[in-house]
């Protein structure tokens, strides 16, 4: 019989937002470990939007100017209409206010980021998918058992395996609700892509994209995407950046396309039962619109990470150096402490995804008595920098980080 593990902080999961709980109860000297249920570290997708909300505790977690020289600012948005040309948003003015910019970067190179800061080669534990978990109250710890027949231990169990959690299924199937994550496919697809270098752009062209207020094309399903699939779909679609005007030229180009259904959340869990919690997109999945998806998963864990550091006890000295150990007279306390994190974060998690929504309601024209084109071309066309900045202050400006870290210094403000 295999011994059983054990560690403060269990979390089930190694995408953006489980590493960045890792990497924040590293920082906390909290002890903890990752399951990730795929064989190698593999992150799915192309690019990533990090927004000043997210990249102020990614700053504290000394990651910012790796992001800074991996990444690449979001400086302008070039809007059109089909091949009408509305405007030119200078976005790098419109974030400035919050102290950090946008940044886009391969999902790859900050999973990679995440995955050092979070010591993952001797805290992730690959291959490991969870068949079972028992929070008895009565115990000690939360127990976890692995389809691989091991058991784990934790104080904390954190569940952050994306829209088709094992983690919630399982803790619906224990209240006894249908064990179903309640997603809903919304009939868009988000593609995106790599191609090789297009001659007829050049450094001006840098930190630059293209916001296109067409309709949508209604087709739901994108199996095993090609470049012939799309071009089939939208090749002859104008976009500014192809050499001809034609989608087309930049398609033929690719060295990698990717299409993902896009998904959001019908019914928004509580974001805690016990000693187990969520976050990201195992509690609240939302559309892609808005880019806010990962920065809501790492907001999350930084709640998260804020709310566990009051369960723990001031650094000790112990075999394995400092470390927290756990305060006395726990598990109901540890409970109300997660039941508060879900009340704060789940407030803020419905607001964003229903902001997303609504922005792709907007963006695609679909709004109700047909204003959908006015409204898209007053915001898109009309609407000044300064009325971006305010509109997004409740989004941007809200830029949680750790509040007990030792020997950190304050923050530098990036633009």
């Amino acid at each position: 019989m295999q011994p059983i593990q054990e560690t403060q902080v269990l979390i089930v999961g190694g995408g953006i937002g489980g590493l960045t709980l890792a990497a924040l109860c590293r920082k906390l000297n909290i002890s903890y470990l990752v399951l990730e249920r795929s064989k190698k570290v593999t992150p799915a997708g192309a690019g990533i939007s990090l927004a000043p909300n997210a990249l102020r505790v990614l700053d504290q977690l000394g990651l910012y100017q790796d992001i800074v020289r991996q990444g690449q600012t979001l400086d302008k948005i070039h809007i059109h209409r089909n091949q009408t040309k509305w405007r030119s948003l200078d976005w790098a003015r419109v974030t400035a206010p919050f102290g950090y910019p946008v940044y886009s970067i391969e999902r790859h190179d900050f999973h990679h980021l995440l995955y050092r800061a979070a010591d993952g080669e001797n805290t992730v534990l690959l291959d490991s998918s969870v068949a079972d978990l028992l929070d008895d109250p009565t115990e000690r710890l939360v127990n976890v058992k692995l389809e691989n027949g091991a058991q784990i231990n934790a104080n904390v169990v954190v569940g952050a395996d994306g829209i088709r959690s094992v983690t919630r299924r399982i803790l619906a199937r224990q209240a006894g609700l249908d064990g179903k994550n309640t997603i809903r496919f919304t009939g868009r697809v988000h593609m995106s892509g790599y191609t090789a270098p297009m001659e007829n752009l050049g450094p001006k062209d840098l930190g630059q994209v293209e916001n296109q207020g067409q309709e949508e094309m209604g087709r739901s399903v994108w199996a095993n995407t090609t470049p012939a699939m799309v071009n089939e779909a939208y090749g002859t679609k104008f976009h500014p950046f192809a050499e001809t005007g034609q989608f087309k030229d930049i398609v033929d180009r690719s060295e990698r396309v990717i299409a993902s259904n896009v998904f959001e959340e019908t019914d928004f869990p509580t974001m805690s039962k016990g000693r187990i919690a969520l976050l990201g997109d195992a509690a609240h999945s939302m559309t892609s619109f808005f880019g806010q998806g990962a920065c809501q998963a790492i907001e999350d864990a930084t709640e998260l990470a804020n709310s566990l550091q009051q369960h723990f006890s001031v650094p000790g000295k112990g075999e394995k150096g400092l470390q927290r150990v756990p305060l006395q007279g726990g598990t109901s306390g540890l409970a109300q402490i997660l039941s508060d994190y879900s009340t704060r974060r789940s407030q803020r998690a419905k607001a964003v995804a229903s902001f997303s929504r609504d922005y792709a309601k907007v963006h695609t024209g679909k709004l109700p008595y047909g204003m959908g084109p006015l409204v898209r071309k007053i915001i898109y066309a009309y609407m000044p920098e300064w009325g971006w900045t305010r509109g997004l202050r409740w989004l941007y400006g809200h830029q949680p980080t750790l509040v007990d870290v030792s020997n950190h210094s304050g923050l530098a403000h990036h633009i």
